[in-house]
């Protein structure tokens, strides 16, 4: 099991989970200690990757690499599957997805996607033919691959500084915005969406640190310093926090799962951001496929309509744009229309709960004040959209039998204002809950108190209304009270949180008050054994990778 008392099937539906992956190591990035677990748990995980990871290295190596690190993992060869298309290079100038747009691109000698000897390329597996190097060949492609495996629950990479990255975060919600809106569909998968950069491979270096630490976002690298993640829609407190299975934390990299798949990563060196990487949660943000939205059919009195309900809640023209500019998912009324409002008709009647609406990207422009009527004739008048398209709830009374609902735009500042998204929901949010104890802020598992430290106990949940009460070495007290006997110097302390109606154990962890000397255990002998390990597996490896790249080069003659 991932943790005693958390369970992945309260998060996921089914018993089956893909992993959308654009490079061979990013499977360790968005999802390795969740693969693990949910592996633990009997899930069927089958992880997808986008391109070969051809870049500097023959597609063979990145492949075996991935099935290696996989293996360690839980998840079996035949279970990856390669779409075939070649790494796009950091300015994107060998990606189909970028240069593809009119014909296909030819790339170290392909213009097709491949695989290796004994594992083909999707497209080849299914249709018996390779696909062109074009976007078009892409998207379809990523379609293709969620109509035929319709897996229960998805976990994809998001939009982050690599332009792989945002072609696949792009063409994945592409792909899901065209299955969403075919009317009588009947597949809502659990989406789940990931950083591969800045909480992972160029997260925070911390785990050398006197605690396991909660994954940090690297803001040093954001492109934009005003968005709070590379997703400018994203609020980090609004983040999905996974507990971490023991193997995947523990504090000795030699015994460490992580570290060891990482090491099966030799070209890539990977196990060199292990400190990075390893942390006590695994962070997501989660992508409703319930919105009411694509229910139905929306009009506009002007402009295009389809892009708030596409699923996309960001696109860009150019994906090796340093500073992205979101300029292509915008519904925006037309500067010459009196009515400025888009409609949706519902194919049968719906009870609705819940409003959001996302508005631009662009912090020169937004609808600083609209209108929401329904077929009922109930409304309600909203007031200015959050910047960077963040979500505005919209707070309205439940409404029943609900035909039609209308957004009509009544101010605006600036002069593109509009919408990307909006969502609708007839509750508000879905079945899954994740409870942990956190230790001054961090999710703990057995926490040690050293001199000069403090500690304060608090609780995450997902969702946030999960009532529970508190136990200290079995005395069930209030978390004040808990807080005040840590703070008043009790040695050992086992504190556990218990559902409040059903006396269900949530979680427990366990404090220890520590003497100076596991202080200094940690600082002159763990963490040095770490960097010791490190050297040692550099060294052991170098040759080796040296030999990979020689091994590309000879390839291109």
């Amino acid at each position: 099991m991932a943790y005693p008392f958390f369970g992945y099937k309260n998060i996921f539906h089914g018993n089956d989970v893909m992993i959308f992956i654009p490079h061979e190591d990013d499977e360790i990035n968005i999802a390795g200690a969740a693969i693990y677990g949910l592996k633990q748990e009997g899930f069927h995980v089958t992880c997808v990757f986008a391109t070969n990871g051809d870049r500097s290295y023959l597609a063979e190596t990145r492949i075996q690499e991935a099935a290696e690190a996989l293996k360690m993992l839980g998840v079996p060869y035949e279970d990856i599957i390669i779409l075939g298309y070649p790494d796009g290079d950091m300015d994107a100038g060998r990606s189909p997805y970028a240069r593809g747009l009119n014909q296909a691109i030819t790339v170290d000698g392909h213009n097709r996607t491949y695989g290796i000897a004994d594992k083909a390329d999707f497209s080849m597996t299914e249709s018996g033919e390779h696909t062109p190097y074009t976007r078009k060949g892409f998207l379809e492609d990523v379609e293709n691959l969620i109509r035929k495996y319709r897996p229960s629950n998805v976990i994809a990479v998001d939009l982050d500084s690599h332009p792989d990255h945002r072609a696949c975060s792009i063409a994945f919600e592409t792909a899901m915005g065209h299955i969403l809106n075919e009317e009588g569909n009947t597949y809502f998968p659990v989406v789940l969406k990931a950083f591969a950069y800045n909480t992972g491979f160029e997260s925070v270096a911390d785990f050398n640190s006197l605690h396991l630490y909660s994954t940090r976002f690297n803001r040093n690298r954001l492109a934009d310093a005003s968005f709070e993640t590379d997703n400018p829609v994203y609020h980090w407190e609004e983040r999905i926090r996974l507990p971490v299975p023991e193997p995947c934390r523990k504090p000795v990299l030699s015994q460490n799962l992580i570290y060891q798949a990482l090491r099966c990563h030799v070209s890539q060196r990977a196990f060199l951001k292990a400190n990075q990487i390893i942390n006590s949660d695994q962070i997501y943000w989660l992508r409703r496929t319930d919105n009411l939205a694509f229910c139905g059919t929306t009009t506009a009195s002007s402009g295009n309509a389809e892009t708030v309900h596409d699923f996309k809640m960001v696109d860009v023209k150019n994906i090796a744009d340093q500073k992205l500019v979101f300029d292509t998912c915008l519904w925006e009324p037309s500067s010459m229309d009196k009515e400025r409002s888009i409609t949706i008709h519902f194919y049968k009647p719906q009870h609705i709960s819940v409003v959001k609406l996302y508005g631009n990207v662009n912090r020169e422009s937004r609808v600083s004040a609209g209108r929401l009527v329904f077929s009922n004739g109930y409304s309600v008048e909203t007031g200015p959209l959050e910047r960077n398209g963040q979500a505005t709830d919209i707070p309205i009374e439940s409404q029943d039998g609900i035909k039609w609902v209308t957004f009509q735009v009544l101010k605006t500042e600036g002069p593109h204002s509009g919408l990307t998204e909006w969502e609708i929901f007839d509750h508000p949010c879905l079945d899954m809950h994740i409870c942990k104890i956190l230790v001054n802020g961090e999710f703990a598992y057995c926490w040690d108190i050293y001199p000069g430290e403090t500690a304060k106990v608090g609780l995450y949940t997902c969702p946030g209304d999960i009532p529970a009460i508190w136990e200290l070495n079995g005395v069930e007290m209030t978390l004040d009270d808990v807080n005040k006997k840590i703070e008043s110097g009790i040695p050992v302390a086992k504190i556990q949180a218990v559902h409040a109606k059903t006396r269900e154990i949530l979680d427990e962890v366990y404090l220890h008050r520590t003497a100076v000397f596991g202080k200094i255990k940690i600082n002159y002998w763990r963490s040095p054994c770490n960097r010791l390990r490190m050297w040692i597996d550099k060294q052991k490896i170098a040759r080796k990778h040296h030999k990979l790249r020689a091994l590309k080069r000879n390839s291109l003659g």
